[in-house]
């Protein structure tokens, strides 16, 4: 559901757009995560704070290679994704990591019954099948882990990872950039069409 109070509030022409934004790259995942829940216990909406898409993603969209984060700072080109915390992402993972062994399960658990096997027969075959469907799900939460791992190792390389935050008014504006300084955040700025004077 679209945040009204983070989106269009002026006629010029931004970065992305007539929307305002936060701007900030951090060091580490950890500093990133704790100004994103401070945001968010501040009263910022999730749908409000976006991350850079994959390397491959932006590389393509750019059509170019990325050296540095701080060419994707402002350019409104880059392809972005929602922010998803640790959370969220176990709760993922966990998902990913069951639903193979319910379908394998019910799978066996059909067969049994088409089979008439003896119940024993279908506990022990349902475990069987069951403990493959763990070795699936977790073949893909490995790869997924994997692929986390390598994009923090990219960030790294490019020189930080970047953060947006969408404000829509000038006291979210002064907020959003005093939270992502106070966790460590580098090159805070704004983007965006100026809204009033006095303002980044």
């Amino acid at each position: 559901m679209v945040d009204p109070e983070h989106w269009e509030w002026a006629n010029e022409q931004g970065p992305r757009g007539n929307v305002r934004e936060a701007v900030a790259l951090f060091d580490t995942e950890d500093e990133m995560q704790a100004a994103v829940d401070e945001l968010e216990t501040k009263g910022f909406s999730n749908t409000a704070i976006s991350r850079p898409a994959s390397q491959n993603e932006v590389e393509i969209a750019l059509h170019h290679q990325v050296r540095n984060v701080k060419d994707l700072e402002d350019d409104s080109e880059v392809p972005r994704k929602a922010f998803i915390g640790p959370d969220s992402r176990t709760e993922g993972m966990a998902v990913l990591l069951m639903i193979p062994v319910y379908i394998f399960v019910m799978a066996a658990a059909g067969f049994a019954a088409a089979s008439g096997l003896a119940v024993w027969q279908a506990i022990v075959i349902s475990l069987m099948v069951g403990l493959f469907g763990v070795m699936v799900g977790g073949f893909f939460v490995y790869r997924i882990t994997k692929r986390k791992v390598e994009r923090a190792r990219r960030e790294k390389k490019w020189g930080g990872f970047l953060l947006w935050v969408r404000t829509g008014n000038n006291d979210q504006e002064d907020k959003a950039v005093n939270i992502l300084r106070q966790h460590a955040g580098r090159d805070v700025h704004m983007h965006g069409p100026i809204h009033g004077p006095g303002h980044y």
